[in-house]
């Protein structure tokens, strides 16, 4: 019996992870090539009392990466997860 029959949860196949990594570092470089560097979002400065800081331009292609790296980290949480359920379930 291989380990992909074994496995009840579909998200501890470590080849599935892999394919949802590589799909997202394929979404994350076509989005970093397609969004130019010329493309800006102006944070406004802000001053008060306990702090401050000053206005600056941020990326936008920061943006896409922020969130697919979210994704990715999503992913590799629920398979440690599924496989961690695994082995406890296979010791009991």
């Amino acid at each position: 019996m291989s380990e992909s029959e074994r496995s009840l949860n579909p998200a501890a196949d470590k080849r599935r992870m892999v394919i949802a990594l590589a799909v997202l570092a394929g979404l994350g470089a076509l989005s970093w090539f397609t969004i130019g560097g010329a493309a800006v979002f102006h944070v406004e400065g802000y001053s008060g009392s306990l702090f401050s800081y000053a206005g600056r331009d941020v990326e936008v292609r920061w943006f896409p990466i922020l969130i697919l790296g979210l994704f990715a980290f999503r992913v590799v949480m629920a398979n440690m997860r599924a496989r961690l359920q695994e082995r406890d379930s296979r010791e009991s």
